[in-house]
C-alpha cells in the first residue's frame, strides 16, 4: 500500500443530507464483500452526509457465500433500524438502508422491481455462454465471427457461477442490467441531489466488465428510449480495486491468479481512454495490496466465503470518503465530470498487523471512535446482559431489559448480527494484511472457518491495541464493569422510557460514550 492519506471530511462540518439518496453498486464477489464492511460500519454509527443508502448488488452467481452473508446482515440491518427511526438518543445504525423497490413504493411510485437489495440476471441460472448467446440460431457468418471473439472454453463456460475471471464474457452478459427493469426504475426514480457510487475489482470478470459499462449508461443518462437529464448529470464515484489477494494453482478451475497483474494492467489501460480520460467520473479511488495472500482456488458457489480484508473496509471508507465531500468540489456539466478527483489509499508505514494507530488522523477519526463503541457494545451483551437485569438500567423502568425482551424478534437480530460483525473481526484479524484494532483471538471449526472471536483482559478497556486505557488509582472510583454498569444506569435517566428497542440501544449508545471518553479517548 502507498503511503499516501486518503482524506476523509468530517460529517460534523456538513449538513446531513436527510432527503438525497446514496445509491451503491456492488459488482461482483469484492462489491459484495465491500458493502458487508460498509455495513458494519454503518452499524457502529460511521456517519455519513448521505441518511439514505441504497445498494445493488450485482453477481450472477446466485448462491455465492460471499454475496448471501452480505443479504443477510442487510437484512438485518434493515430490521434492526426499522425499530430505531427518528431516535435522537441512538448512534447505532443511524443511516437508513433501503431496497430499490422500498424506496420507489414510499414515493408512492407502482413497479414490479422486487430486488431484495440483489439483481436477478436472467439466463445465468441454467445457461452456458453459448446458450446465453443463442449460439445455435446464429448464421454461420455471426458463429464465425463469436468464435473469433470467444474461446471454446469461453462459449462453454457455465454462468451459473459467475465470469470466472473473464470480463470479455461479463460484459456481453451484464449489459442486460443496462437495458432492465430494474435500471429503468432506477433511472426513473433518481433525483437531482441524489449520487451513486460503484464497487468493483479490476482483476476478475464481473467487476472490471460491469463498472465501465454501468458508468457509460449513466453517463448517456438514456434508458430504453427516454433522457434522464438527472442521471447524466449524476455525481458519480467509484473504487476499482486491485489485485490484494492470489487464489491457489488449480489446473481444473479457469481462475488463475498469474493473470491478475496482466488484467489490471489492460483494464487501466482502458480506464484511462474510457473513465478517467473523458472525465466520466467525479471520484475514483484507488486500493490494493502486494502481499501474497491466497485463499482456496473456488469458482463460485457457497464455496466461495473469503475472509473479509483490510482493503475491503478501507473500500468501504471510499464509499464514506465519498458521501461526505461537500458537492461544491464534485460537480457534473453535460455528463462530464469537472475536475474530477483521484485519490489513493495508505498507512503510516508497512506492517502486516494494522491497528486504529497505523492509520492517518482522518481514517482513524472517520471509524476509530464508533467501531469501538460497538465492539464494547456486543462485549457487554455477550459476557454480561443477561445476568445484569436486576440493575436499574435494566429493571427500573415500563418496558424492561428481561427474558421478554431477550425474546422478541428485534434483541435476536441483534444477537444475530453481532455474530456477524465478530466473525467479520476475527476474519480481518487473521487476514493479511490482518486489521487488528482489538485484542481478541479468532474461534474456528473443523473446516478452519471463523465462528467467532473470543477477549482476555484483566481490564475490559485494554482491549484496544495501541492506546493506553485511562487510569485513575483513586480506589473509589469505578473501573471494568462496574463503570460499564454504572454508565448505563445513568444513560438510563436521560434516554428516558421510550419503546424497548429504542430504549436498549439509546442506553447503550449514551453510555458508551461516556465510557469510551473516561478510559479510552480523550
Amino acid at each position: 500500500m502507498e503511503k499516501r492519506q486518503c482524506k476523509a471530511n468530517t460529517v460534523s462540518s456538513l449538513n446531513l443530507n436527510t432527503m438525497a439518496k446514496l445509491f451503491v453498486f456492488g459488482i461482483g464477489g469484492t462489491g459484495a464483500r465491500v458493502v458487508k464492511s460498509l455495513t458494519m460500519l454503518l452499524a457502529s454509527g460511521v456517519r455519513s452526509n448521505y441518511n439514505e443508502i441504497i445498494p445493488i448488488l450485482i453477481d450472477p452467481d446466485r448462491a455465492g457465500g460471499d454475496l448471501n452473508r452480505t443479504l443477510k446482515i442487510l437484512k438485518e440491518y434493515w430490521g434492526i433500524q426499522k425499530e430505531l427511526q427518528n431516535f435522537e438518543h441512538n448512534d447505532f445504525f443511524k443511516a437508513r438502508i433501503l431496497t430499490l423497490s422500498e424506496m420507489i413504493s414510499r414515493k408512492g411510485g407502482n413497479t414490479n422491481v422486487i430486488d431484495g437489495f440483489k439483481f436477478e440476471l436472467d439466463g445465468v441460472q441454467t445457461d452456458s455462454f453459448k446458450d446465453f448467446l443463442d449460439f445455435g440460431t446464429l448464421d454461420p457468418n455471426n458463429k464465425y465471427l463469436t468464435s473469433l471473439l470467444f474461446s471454446d472454453a469461453n462459449l462453454n463456460s457455465d454462468l451459473e457461477k459467475g465470469f470466472k475471471g473473464n470480463p470479455n464474457i461479463g460484459s456481453v452478459v451484464l449489459n442486460q442490467f443496462t437495458k432492465s427493469d430494474v435500471f429503468e426504475a432506477f433511472a426513473r426514480n433518481f433525483e437531482e441531489e441524489d449520487r451513486i457510487f460503484i464497487v468493483s475489482s479490476i482483476f476478475g470478470g464481473t467487476g472490471a466488465a460491469g463498472f465501465p459499462l454501468l458508468l457509460k449508461n449513466i453517463r448517456e443518462g438514456k434508458v430504453k428510449g427516454e433522457h434522464f437529464d438527472f442521471l447524466k448529470n449524476a455525481i458519480v464515484g467509484a473504487i476499482t480495486v486491485m489485485p490484494y489477494f492470489k487464489v491457489a494453482a488449480d489446473n481444473v478451475s479457469e481462475i488463475d491468479s498469474k493473470g491478475f497483474i496482466s488484467k489490471t494492467k489492460a483494464a487501466l489501460h482502458y480506464y484511462f481512454k474510457n473513465v478517467t480520460g473523458n472525465n466520466s467520473v467525479n471520484a475514483l479511488y484507488y486500493v490494493g495490496d502486494l502481499v501474497s495472500n491466497e485463499y482456496e482456488n473456488n469458482e463460485g458457489g457457497n464455496d466461495q466465503r473469503n475472509d473479509a480484508h483490510f482493503v475491503e473496509l478501507i473500500s468501504a471508507t471510499a464509499i464514506l470518503d465519498f458521501a461526505n465531500t461537500d458537492s461544491n468540489f464534485l460537480q457534473t456539466l453535460n455528463g462530464r465530470a469537472q475536475n474530477p478527483v483521484y485519490k489513493e489509499f495508505g498507512i503510516r508505514e508497512p506492517t502486516e498487523r494494522v491497528s486504529f494507530s497505523s492509520l492517518y488522523d482522518e481514517t482513524s477519526r472517520l471509524i476509530g471512535v464508533n467501531l469501538t463503541k460497538y465492539f464494547y457494545f456486543d462485549l457487554f451483551l455477550i459476557e454480561k446482559m443477561k445476568n445484569e437485569t436486576n440493575h436499574p438500567f435494566a429493571s427500573a423502568y415500563s418496558n424492561k431489559f428481561d427474558d421478554n425482551f431477550f425474546d422478541q424478534t428485534f434483541f435476536k437480530t441483534i444477537v444475530e448480527f453481532n455474530k456477524s460483525f465478530r466473525i467479520w473481526l476475527g476474519e480481518l484479524h487473521r487476514n493479511k494484511v490482518g486489521f487488528s484494532p482489538f485484542n481478541i483471538a479468532p474461534i474456528t471449526n473443523n473446516q478452519n472457518e471463523i465462528v467467532d472471536i473470543k477477549t482476555d483482559a484483566k481490564s475490559i478497556f485494554s482491549l484496544v491495541n495501541g492506546v493506553k486505557e485511562k487510569k485513575n488509582w483513586n480506589p473509589l472510583v469505578l473501573n471494568n464493569y462496574e463503570l460499564y454498569i454504572s454508565e448505563l444506569n445513568k444513560a438510563a435517566e436521560k434516554v428516558g422510557n421510550t419503546s424497548t428497542s429504542k430504549r436498549f440501544m439509546g442506553v447503550f449508545s449514551q453510555a458508551l460514550t461516556q465510557i469510551l471518553d473516561q478510559k479510552i479517548y480523550s
